[in-house]
């Protein structure tokens, strides 16, 4: 078993991550179903039958949901969540490794570490979603720069907006994702060479 340090997930894969799900949170309910359903994982290949679920269980989150996309994104398994960011080009290597064994172990679904673009945006998404954007928002983040009383809600959209609208959103993001110690699996991988 190897274990890699967490690397830090590059700013433009954050910045286009947020820029791609507030596109979709923007459009009508029914063009982002079809964004949604245009998702054809290549690990699925021609399964007919595997592509309808997968279509079939974003179609029922995307409705239920109403285009709240932290709601949707948070209520999807992680190897869904990496369908979707695979879609958007951000990949980790560890990504088909991951969503293999998730597909040949249901309990790994439930226990198995995701990789680490994943799991920090995952991270990143659960945050905005449980804080509001406040001056003292957390016991060490302070923010100067805070957007109209009605836009301070904490969820995907407020804080999607308020990231974007900054000079340089690298700091609080950096101080927004939980990090952790080492990210690892309890399955053998490979780096590649």
């Amino acid at each position: 078993m190897i274990k890699q340090p967490i690397k830090p997930i590059p700013l433009d894969e954050i910045l286009n991550f947020i820029r791609a799900y507030r596109t979709l949170e923007q459009m009508p309910l029914e063009d982002g179903f079809a964004h949604l359903r245009a998702i054809s994982p290549m690990l699925l290949g021609e399964k007919e039958g595997e592509l309808k679920e997968l279509r079939q269980h974003f179609r029922n989150q995307w409705y239920d949901k109403e285009r709240h996309f932290g709601l949707f994104y948070l209520n999807l398994s992680h190897y869904r969540q990496i369908y979707l960011l695979n879609h958007w080009e951000i990949r980790d290597w560890q990504d088909n490794e991951y969503i293999g064994m998730t597909l040949r172990n249901p309990y790994f679904r439930i226990v198995g570490r995701p990789p680490a673009k994943a799991l920090q945006l995952h991270q990143l998404l659960k945050f905005f979603e449980n804080h509001g954007i406040n001056p003292q928002l957390t016991g060490q983040i302070t923010l100067t720069e805070l957007p109209d009383s009605d836009k301070r809600f904490g969820n995907s959209a407020n804080w999607g907006d308020y990231i974007l609208s900054l000079t340089d959103p690298e700091p609080l993001l950096r101080q927004l994702i939980i990090y952790e110690d080492e990210a690892g699996y309890d399955f053998e991988i490979t780096p590649p060479q």
